[in-house]
């Protein structure tokens, strides 16, 4: 069933966290906000939306402006990223473009998805029975700070990600 139904959650960039080995964790929140999805991604990716997130650019296209505007110049969009299921350890991704009306479903890791998905500005979705099983609770009865996501944070410094 394609993104959007009730089979999928869908869920925004809240930032980006590092574990207790410094290794780049992007934070997918849901749309009430009262849970995260964190997924491990390579050090470029992470950059690469860190970037995105803080509306900062290279002075030469990055890997994922380059499909962006290869997607584009072809005629094409992106219309959704969807995080589809863990297996082994492992998330995989579809990324979903449109062109002249047809659909092309194209498989993807999580990190490039939804990096390309910040770059396009596409809606990002996760497969629910995914999101249930994987998700953390953000703690309410903290104190409001500048970033809700701060105990988020300090759990996942003291995170090794074998435990996941």
């Amino acid at each position: 069933m394609p993104p959007g139904d009730k089979n999928f959650v869908r869920v925004t960039v809240s930032g980006m966290a590092r574990d207790a080995r410094d290794n780049p964790v992007v934070l997918l929140k849901s749309e009430d906000g009262g849970e995260v999805l964190p997924i491990w991604i390579g050090p470029a990716e992470g950059l690469a939306i860190e970037l995105q997130l803080k509306g900062g650019k290279f002075e030469r296209p990055l890997t994922h402006d380059l499909l962006r505007s290869s997607i584009e110049g072809l005629g094409g969009r992106v219309t959704k990223v969807a995080i589809t299921e863990l297996r082994n350890s492992t998330f995989f991704a579809s990324v979903y473009l449109e062109r002249n009306g047809d659909v092309v479903v194209i498989d993807a890791r999580p990190s490039d998805s939804v990096a390309l998905a910040l770059k396009c500005d596409a809606p990002i979705f996760v497969a629910q029975d995914v999101f249930a099983a994987h998700k953390r609770a953000l703690d309410s009865d903290a104190a409001p700070g500048p970033d809700p996501d701060d105990e988020l944070r300090r759990y996942l410094k003291d995170l090794d990600p074998g435990d996941f």
